[in-house]
């Protein structure tokens, strides 16, 4: 059997309720996100291939610029006598003019070159060092650390060399971001230095937003002009700048970036997550608020659905539970409910009302049906003794011992004035023991030193109600099978009080010192099954046994087993005290 398949069809109600509700309403939720989410996505995506086509734009002119500057001084310094004759000059005079002569032509061709900020050349076998700067730029003559810088990087040979692209390196000089490109003509060497700053100045004009940043980084994705972003908020400037991607910590940036092919860097912008779904503010609103809303009108509607389907089933089935367990009174309240569960409880209070006056009825009847059969089982030990009886008064009659005729008489007359009252349901246990010994004295007359009986009662209990002839049909049971010719016959009685958890009992000990049950009677005793004699008659035990049935049902007991010790057959009797409790009970 599939298992949760198996679980969903025993599931409560109310699990599968809820369930239900999640699975109609999770799908629209989940769209409203995914849309939202895309929506977003589309937006970031149009934006970064907006701002990336103008990097991509700035950046091929910027690397044009690159390329113009780097041409003009390998021009200088292959095609012209300009650099080369400052490396081969010997004399102070013819090397100061080739130097002057340098000096004017930078000076008037740096201004062709908008992103750079000086021209510098340096003589190797001289250690001299020049230095042309822009009119509107910082110079950098008298510098003592960016002129040691260069020298210290010139005799390093860390720049470019050859055919290589990148021509232009990134450097920092005395906490200021330069790119740097050098060109050799014998042991005289020509550079360019543009302050990164110059590079993004063009780019401070791009719409994004307040806080939003324009800088350059190198291949290890640090920062190489001035910025107060990357550090504050925790933005990773990839090396790879193909793609854009969301960045920071404290808040978020769309990152865009455009590699140069000049040189060792990057040109990448910064956008305010928030400045670029700020056109959007709308559409995400309502799926927010689509989205808040369900969450919290789920549990609402959970709770009407409780209120409006559960707990009229709760309360139907709290109602079935106490008919089950016997209160076949209880009725369920469904007025303020739905038209179908108010007709659900109508029907079911009118069908528990017929149930009810049905099951009174036959409750009525079987207590009619017990009385009948109770009066008829006393009445079947009527006739078993009164022909015993007539029997022995006819046996006294013959002998003409006109005494011990009137001894029985008298006895007997005080036994039949309780057996005409016997076809009540109970007589008080002092009767019941009197009317045990006038049958005991009629049998002594029978057996004359055969039969001897002791009969112990506590006072307090001689007016507990038992049912009549319990006692007396087990004394007669045990002299009609156990008296003999040969020993005398011992009859005890002992009535005991027992206090137990469910009331208060009392215990019915009947003994006798004859040969005890026959091993397959006490096998069928002990069963519970019936025991019939040679006739097929049922024994005036069953008729007990029977009687106790009806009057106690399962409260009262009966063990039956035979003492070889001290006494023959031993039968107790455990009944109620207070049968009217039991009863109710």
């Amino acid at each position: 059997m599939n298992t949760p398949a198996w679980y969903w069809r025993r599931a409560s109600l109310r699990v599968k309720l809820i369930v239900s509700v999640f699975i109609m309403t999770m799908p629209l939720v989940g769209m409203l996100l995914y849309n939202n989410y895309y929506a977003i996505h589309v937006v970031r995506g149009q934006v970064a291939d907006s701002y990336k086509n103008t990097l991509n734009l700035y950046t091929d002119q910027s690397d044009s610029q690159l390329d113009d500057i780097d041409s003009y001084m390998r021009t200088v310094a292959g095609t012209g006598y300009d650099l080369l004759s400052l490396s081969q000059e010997e004399a102070d005079g013819e090397y100061y003019s080739a130097k002057i002569y340098l000096f004017n032509k930078l000076s008037k061709d740096i201004n062709l070159y908008d992103p750079i900020t000086s021209f510098f050349a340096y003589t190797d076998h001289r250690q001299d060092f020049l230095t042309v700067s822009k009119k509107n730029a910082s110079d950098i003559k008298g510098n003592d650390i960016i002129e040691k810088y260069l020298i210290e990087y010139i005799r390093s040979e860390l720049f470019s060399k050859g055919g290589s692209s990148y021509v232009w390196k990134y450097v920092q000089i005395d906490q200021v971001n330069y790119l740097v490109d050098i060109v050799r003509a014998g042991d005289t060497y020509l550079g360019a230095l543009i302050n990164t700053e110059e590079m993004v100045t063009p780019l401070r004009s791009l719409q994004i937003g307040e806080e939003g940043e324009v800088l350059l980084a190198n291949t290890q994705g640090e920062p190489i002009s001035n910025s107060k972003l990357v550090s504050e908020y925790g933005i990773e400037l990839q090396q790879k700048v193909n793609e854009y991607y969301i960045s920071g910590t404290k808040k978020k940036f769309l990152v865009v970036g455009a590699l140069s092919n000049r040189g060792d860097f990057s040109l990448n912008v910064l956008i305010p997550d928030h400045y670029i779904l700020a056109k959007l503010p709308y559409l995400q609103s309502i799926v927010w608020f689509i989205t808040i809303a369900a969450f919290l009108f789920i549990p609402i509607g959970l709770y009407a659905m409780r209120q409006s389907v559960l707990v009229p089933l709760y309360r139907l089935l709290r109602t079935m539970k106490k008919v089950r367990e016997g209160d076949w009174s209880s009725r369920v309240e469904l007025s303020n409910t739905s038209g179908e569960f108010q007709l659900m409880g109508g029907a079911f209070n009118a069908m528990m009302s017929e149930v009810e006056r049905l099951r009174v009825n036959v409750y009525e009847e079987q207590l009619n049906k017990q009385k009948e059969e109770l009066q008829r089982l006393q009445l079947q030990v009527n006739p078993h003794f009164f022909l015993n009886t007539l029997n022995i008064i006819y046996n006294l009659a013959k002998i003409k011992n006109y005494d011990l005729i009137l001894d029985m008489t008298m006895s007997l007359i005080e036994y039949f004035r309780f057996m005409f009252r016997s076809n009540t349901s109970f007589v008080p246990l002092k009767d019941e023991l009197e009317h045990t010994r006038n049958y005991l004295k009629i049998q002594n007359l029978r057996f004359p030193e055969k039969l001897k009986w002791t009969i112990h009662s506590p006072e307090y209990l001689l007016d507990v109600p038992i049912p009549p002839l319990v006692i007396q049909s087990f004394v007669e049971n045990s002299i009609k099978h156990a008296v003999t010719l040969d020993e005398p016959l011992i009859i005890e009685v002992q009535i005991e009080f027992l206090i137990e958890e469910h009331g208060s009992r009392m215990k019915i000990s009947i003994r006798d010192t004859g040969p005890g049950f026959k091993s397959d009677i006490l096998e069928k005793l002990q069963a519970g099954r019936s025991v019939e004699n040679e006739r097929g008659e049922h024994t005036g035990i069953w008729n007990v046994e029977r009687r106790l049935r009806l009057l106690y049902g399962e409260v009262a007991s009966i063990v039956y087993d035979n003492d070889q010790d001290t006494f023959g057959a031993r039968v107790e009797m455990i009944i109620p005290t207070n049968p009217g409790l039991e009863e109710t009970r």
